[in-house]
């Protein structure tokens, strides 16, 4: 079902991978994503099935990016706050905090300078630790 009221740029995009997303609003992602789902199975031409597979696709690939962003966001949270990497862990399902770790370390590398220098320092492996 399309977003209730006005279309949403989301129910009107041509989606052939993530770029084409217009939003990160999981509920709008998902819901799009199951339409397209849906669409795979219900009677149509190959065609109208094939824009389906890859819509899904790209959506869950888009989907995947907001919630990698969004974990890695609570992970610095986490360790403000004063959770352990051994407790970020657990609440990952990693079984090596290092593992928890080199993740946060890798992606606070992608950030502006001075966020990454501040992730660094809570992650325990920057300056003034």
């Amino acid at each position: 079902m399309p977003s209730e009221g006005k279309p949403q740029p989301i129910d009107t995009a041509v989606i052939t991978g993530p770029g084409d997303v217009p939003t990160t609003d999981l509920r709008l992602l998902a819901d799009r994503r199951e339409r397209h789902t849906t669409g795979i199975t219900s009677k149509g031409v190959n065609g109208d099935r094939a824009r389906d597979v890859i819509a899904a696709l790209a959506l869950g690939a888009a989907i995947r990016r907001v919630l990698d962003d969004q974990e890695q966001n609570l992970i610095r949270e986490g360790l403000r706050h004063g959770a352990t990497w051994e407790q970020l862990a657990g609440a990952l399902g990693v079984v090596d905090p290092a593992e928890a770790r080199r993740a946060f370390t890798s992606w606070s590398q992608q950030l502006p300078e001075n966020e990454a220098t501040e992730a660094l320092r809570i992650a325990g492996d920057g300056p003034n630790q």
